[in-house]
């Protein structure tokens, strides 16, 4: 047990140093300039340990943010939403996500540009794990909204989440996508905040 103890001690040491050492090569080269080999080296373990916790550099970027993506989402979802719109309820589950990657803009960019087909590795299917259990978040949000009144779908709870889930993600990347300058959050989510409603507006119920 000792043994078994120290072992999973170093797997999580190295896989530390593997993350800490991918995010400072991101930050300082890019991307793109940033080999797996640079990475592995700067971590302190070789090429084929690197690729036990990763299956490419794309997957290396998704070791960065899994874990603390899962983390926003969290914290996001347990939060009382009661506000009167259903628009409003929603901005305040993305402003989470606005916030954090307003903190790191650049590495945002990669991440959200990596994101196009990324069906493979193993934090891939975390990834995309923990997409749906976003849209499943905002399917409860649809959902209680009927409940409370604020929504009148006719569509099932889910594809109306996916629905909204695709606004977020494309408004989020036009947001990040001007590299000259830093996000703005506030301007950020009142046009997200806009475009939901164009969405909303076709779920109220008819006067």
């Amino acid at each position: 047990m000792a043994e078994g103890g120290l072992r999973e001690r170093s797997k999580a040491r190295k896989l530390e140093n593997i993350r800490r050492a991918a995010r400072e090569l991101f930050v300082e080269k890019g991307y793109d300039a940033t080999t797996t080999r640079a990475i592995a080296k700067r971590a302190g373990v070789g090429l084929g340990t690197l690729f036990t916790y990763a299956a490419d550099k794309r997957d290396l970027l998704f070791v960065i943010f899994n874990d603390e993506l899962i983390e926003v989402a969290s914290g996001a979802f347990a939060k009382e939403h009661d506000a009167p719109s259903l628009a409003d309820r929603l901005v305040a589950v993305f402003h989470d996500f606005y916030a954090y990657f307003a903190r790191q803009p650049n590495l945002a960019r990669f991440l959200l540009r990596e994101l196009t087909f990324y069906t493979h590795g193993p934090e891939a299917r975390r990834f995309q794990a923990h997409r749906d259990q976003i849209v499943a978040g905002v399917a409860v949000l649809v959902k209680r909204g009927r409940t409370d009144g604020i929504v009148a779908a006719v569509d099932d709870d889910t594809l109306v989440a996916r629905a909204i889930f695709d606004i977020y993600s494309a408004e989020v990347r036009r947001w990040l996508a001007d590299e000259s300058r830093a996000p703005n959050l506030a301007q950020g989510l009142a046009t997200l905040q806009r475009m939901l409603q164009v969405l909303v507006d076709g779920l109220q119920p008819r006067r």
